[in-house]
């Protein structure tokens, strides 16, 4: 556990979640490996991310509902038609009636729902390169919502407002798979209790697999999760094992009929060993991590950025226009045949394959770059092709 002083900052990427502390340290002595407690005496040093006050005001206009809320108390979650509508619409009121009675208020993915969290969390994601999300919780004084248990994904609490009393266990097994059963303990079979009371301003990491209950203390409490959701060396096994059934027939082929009643198991032991030994020294990370990136790049969500000016202005953007993509947007640039695509978050562009090095200029260029600049093709094509990567939504003018 760590006691650190800091310097005020606004929140917007993981140094300042962890400040003071320096990353390399977190890396090496944390990460997916014990707790951290950063104790720092201001209240209000997470108040840019989101504010109890804040909280009415996206339940007002929000208005959560389904998966996205949860209204529970020692893990019995409260029935949805108790504070929906018949419509389905949240009834604000009963919200207020749940909360006096003691349970509980969650929204799940409240980044979908509230700016500043939306612009960490996507920072965050940049930074990690897997997937974030953020969860809210506002319990009463002297309540808690769920019972000991432990998550598959790390977890990095962030008190708002209020304290919060948490417990936190020796792990049963340690860095479980991610997604894998979450087990609901009885505190008597866990081990060494260790106790932290996190105030406003305080942040806990607790790495996946550390079981952990909290209960708010003599206020109510208002905290964040931060859910980072790691890919895993089987994760770049996989894909590397999924590449090469796609070139070889026999991997792809299915299971003899009726496998699992074979009184032969050494017919499809004999075949395991064959596959693998053809596939094992043909297993490409470089592939396996393209793959990856193909799928974080396309999970990426599209910021609420102001885009639709720049659509207006499109008849403006000429030969010396400054270009750039728009914030936390990257692509990457794909050719097959006689065709050429750019992919980004929510589209592809297509294009026929002599404008390929265009594209791969575009990519490449992190920077921003003016129009005059893009490679081999005349200026009246670079401006159509800037035109279809802003209204596609992957670049924007340069303020």
């Amino acid at each position: 556990m760590t006691n650190l002083l800091y310097e005020k900052t606004k929140i917007s990427s993981f140094d300042d979640l962890i400040y003071p502390l320096d990353f390399s340290k977190f890396e090496k002595e944390y990460w997916e490996q014990k707790p951290l407690f950063i104790e720092r005496g201001d209240k209000d040093y997470y108040q840019s991310l989101i504010s109890l006050e804040d909280v009415d005001t996206l339940l007002d206009l929000a208005r959560p509902t389904g998966a996205s809320l949860r209204v529970v108390k020692n893990q019995e979650p409260l029935p949805a038609n108790k504070y929906e509508n018949p419509d389905g619409s949240l009834n604000l009121n009963q919200i207020y009636v749940a909360y006096a009675d003691g349970y509980t208020i969650v929204v799940n993915e409240v980044e979908r729902f509230w700016k500043p969290i939306r612009e960490f969390c996507q920072h965050l994601q940049l930074f990690f390169n897997c997937k974030v999300v953020a969860n809210m919780y506002l319990t009463p004084k002297g309540q808690k919502a769920l019972l000991p248990h432990y998550d598959t994904h790390d977890v990095y609490a962030i008190q708002i407002h209020g304290k919060k009393h948490w417990k936190l266990y020796d792990p049963e097994y340690a860095t479980p798979i991610l997604n894998s059963f979450q087990p609901i303990f009885q505190r008597e079979h866990l081990r060494n209790c260790q106790d932290v009371v996190v105030n406003a301003g305080d942040v806990l990491y607790v790495p996946r697999g550390v079981p952990h209950e909290a209960i708010s203390m003599e206020e109510s409490s208002l905290h964040l999760t931060i859910g980072v959701y790691p890919v895993q060396w089987m994760d770049l096994l996989s894909k590397a094992i999924y590449h090469a059934a796609l070139t070889n027939l026999e991997v792809r082929r299915a299971l003899p009929i009726g496998f699992l009643n074979n009184n032969n198991p050494e017919l499809i032991s004999a075949k395991f060993q064959e596959l693998t030994a053809q596939i094992l020294p043909k297993l490409s990370a470089e592939i396996s991590l393209n793959l990856i990136a193909e799928e974080f790049r396309m999970a990426q969500r599209l910021p609420g950025d102001g885009h639709f000016s720049h659509l207006d202005n499109l008849d403006h953007v000429d030969i010396n226009s400054r270009i750039e993509n728009r914030d936390g947007i990257t692509a990457t640039v794909q050719n097959a045949g006689n065709d050429t695509r750019i992919v980004f978050p929510g589209n592809v562009i297509k294009g026929p394959i002599h404008i390929a090095e265009c594209f791969q200029f575009i990519a490449n260029a992190r920077d921003g770059f003016l129009v005059n600049e893009i490679p081999l093709v005349s200026d009246e094509n670079k401006i159509k092709i800037v035109h279809r990567l802003i209204r596609g939504g992957l670049l924007k003018v340069a303020d």
